[in-house]
This record gives structure tokens, C-alpha cells and sequence, in this order.
């Protein structure tokens, strides 16, 4: 690709938990967007979904805020980094770049960075947003989180994950939802990561490249959904003035440095989850066992169910070991004695 061509950019986004991390892993090893540079945007202090990717030489993290709100300069400066990285050849040329922002995330100043930011606006062409949206809860979550609404309303391509672990009715409730949200948009269906990047792009073609995603402030209808009781930035606020989007919800890093053994670490994770309720929207983590192996640890609010996988040292090395957290109102050292005890 030619210097002077604006670099193709494809936005993935969803609530926390819908499979977001599994579907990119899998696109990346297939035509279209093989070898594209890779941004991951991660709440908390410790990133996973990076290392998940197994992406290094191409990757950027912007992590510890949401790049919806004060973690858009970080978004912003990844971009200018990877480009003069590729201009000047410190890099492999890349033919596209694929960025993951957090489940919380509102598209809406992201896009509007794109039409804003000199360099961005040159350099790059934000080509579509992809939004995935987990069956089992899906209509629920929508329903409950206005970031939820935000991401498919900005989508050009929607993508229900884990049909297979839903029943009929919450597939098609979901389904409604989706179509009343933003009517006439394609909607595919993944399972595994069963779906391959060349239908996402079949589906995108219509859009055409005439017909970019336009930023739509002030879109997130905070009023469709009780306010929340204390609502107060997961990071700081930012000064830049071009938005004041605000997330009720926040990130804790829990570590776990002894090792434990499995039984008891279930034990624990679901003495959290039960003092926590629907409040627990997200966990994910490295915890060592007491046999000398290590898991990787996930909860996703639409399952409910915690996710306990052995790794192999290449998996995610040198991860440090603890769990990421992301719930609203909860209080750190609660659940710290819940999980340390």
C-alpha cells in the first residue's frame, strides 16, 4: 500500500464479556486482516487481552482508561506512533489496523477523533465499526447499560456471539433489540470464533467506502436506564474538552501472588460473585495453582459463570498473577478479603 493511502481502520467493539478478544485472535490469521497492526484498549492496571492475542511486534496497549473518555489521547497517540513507525520502516508495512476498545466504551468520540485529529484525519480512514453482543444476556444488558446501546448503534456490522449457549428466547430477544436499535444494519452469528473475517467484510461491502461511520454525540441515552446512586470517573477527568462521557462503573487489580488450589479458588470466585450481583460485570486474570500450573480466570455478565482454563508457559508468559475486576460500587478492599481470605 502506498504511503500516501489513507491506512484502513476497523473498530471492534462490545459490552464486556461478548467475545471480543476470541473473534479478533481468529481474523488475524486470516486473509484481510493478516499481519494488521493490532490497538487493545484495557481498563485496569494489568492487560490480558493483548497477551491473549499473542500479537507482539505489531500491538499497542492503552491501558488503566477507557478510550472513550480519558484514555482517547492514549488511542490517539498509538495511531501516530504505528504510522510513523510504518513510514519510517521501523515496522512491517501493515494493511490495516484493528482496534479494540473496552466493553464500556461509547464508539461515539472515537469516531469523532477521526474527523478532528490532523494526523488521524490524513493518515487513517476509519473504515467500519463491528459490534459483537453475547446471546445468553445480551437483551438484558442492552437494556440495563447505555455504553451497550451506544456500541450498536454506531455499528456497521453486528455480530451475536454464543447462540449456541442461549436459549431461543433470549437469542431472539436479543435479535429484536439489535434490529430496533439500528434497523437495516447485517447481523452474523459466531460460535467459537466460527466466523471468518471475509463474511464481515461481505457484509461491510454495502456500506462502501463512500460511507465511513460518522461520530453521533450525546447519542448515549443515559435516561433510557435508572440513574445510577454515585456515578464518578473510572480514571480522571480529562481536559481536552471535546466530550464528558462518564462510566459508573470501575476497574480494580487484585493480586494473587501465592499460588491456590483450584477447588478453594472456585470457592472464592463465587463467594465474589454472590456478595457482588449483577454489580460483577467482568473478571479476568492469571492465578498460579497450588499444583504448579497456571489458569486463565474469566466471568462474563451474560454467562455468569466463571471460566477456569489451564495455560502452557507460551500461552501468556511472565503475566502477572491476579484478577482484573470491573464492577460498579464495589469496594476494593471487600473484595480483596473475598478472594485473599
Amino acid at each position: 500500500m502506498a504511503t500516501s493511502s489513507p491506512i484502513p481502520v476497523y473498530l471492534l467493539t462490545g459490552f464486556l464479556g461478548s467475545g471480543k478478544t476470541t473473534l479478533l485472535s481468529a481474523w488475524l490469521e486470516q486473509p484481510g486482516l493478516r499481519g494488521a497492526a493490532v490497538i487493545v484498549n484495557e481498563l485496569g492496571e494489568v492487560g490480558l487481552d493483548g497477551a491473549l492475542l499473542g500479537v507482539t511486534e505489531q500491538a499497542s496497549l492503552v491501558s488503566g482508561s477507557c478510550v472513550c473518555c480519558t484514555g482517547l489521547p492514549g488511542l490517539e497517540q498509538a495511531l501516530e506512533d504505528l504510522f510513523w513507525a510504518r513510514l519510517q520502516r521501523r515496522m512491517p508495512a501493515f494493511p490495516a489496523v484493528a482496534i479494540e476498545t473496552t466493553g464500556m466504551a461509547d464508539p461515539a468520540p472515537i469516531l469523532q477523533a477521526f474527523h478532528e485529529h490532523p494526523l488521524l484525519r490524513e493518515r487513517y480512514r476509519l473504515q467500519a465499526v463491528v459490534t459483537v453482543a453475547g446471546a445468553p444476556a445480551g437483551a438484558a444488558l442492552l437494556d440495563r447499560h447505555p455504553e451497550a446501546r451506544a456500541q450498536v448503534r454506531a455499528a456497521q456490522a453486528l455480530i451475536m456471539t454464543k447462540t449456541r449457549e442461549a436459549d431461543e428466547a433470549s437469542t431472539r430477544a436479543l435479535a429484536a433489540r439489535l434490529a430496533a436499535l439500528k434497523p437495516g444494519v447485517p447481523v452474523l452469528r459466531s460460535n467459537q470464533a466460527d466466523l471468518a473475517w471475509e463474511a464481515v467484510s461481505r457484509a461491510l461491502a454495502p456500506c462502501g467506502p463512500s460511507s465511513p461511520p460518522v461520530a453521533e454525540p450525546g447519542h448515549v441515552d443515559h435516561a433510557a436506564s435508572p440513574p445510577a446512586p454515585h456515578v464518578h470517573d473510572h480514571a480522571h477527568p480529562h481536559d481536552h474538552g471535546r466530550h464528558a462521557h462518564h462510566h459508573a462503573e470501575q476497574a480494580h487489580f487484585l493480586p494473587l501472588p501465592d499460588p491456590l488450589a483450584r477447588d478453594a479458588l472456585l470457592i472464592r470466585l463465587h463467594a465474589l460473585a454472590d456478595a457482588l450481583g449483577q454489580d460483577l460485570l467482568r473478571l479476568k486474570g492469571v492465578v498460579a495453582l497450588a499444583d504448579g500450573r497456571r489458569c486463565l480466570v474469566q466471568f462474563a455478565p451474560d454467562e455468569r459463570r466463571f471460566d477456569v482454563r489451564p495455560l502452557s508457559a507460551a500461552d501468556i508468559p511472565q503475566q502477572r498473577t491476579g484478577l482484573t475486576i470491573i464492577a460498579t460500587h464495589a469496594d476494593p478492599h471487600r473484595m480483596a478479603a473475598l478472594l485473599v481470605a
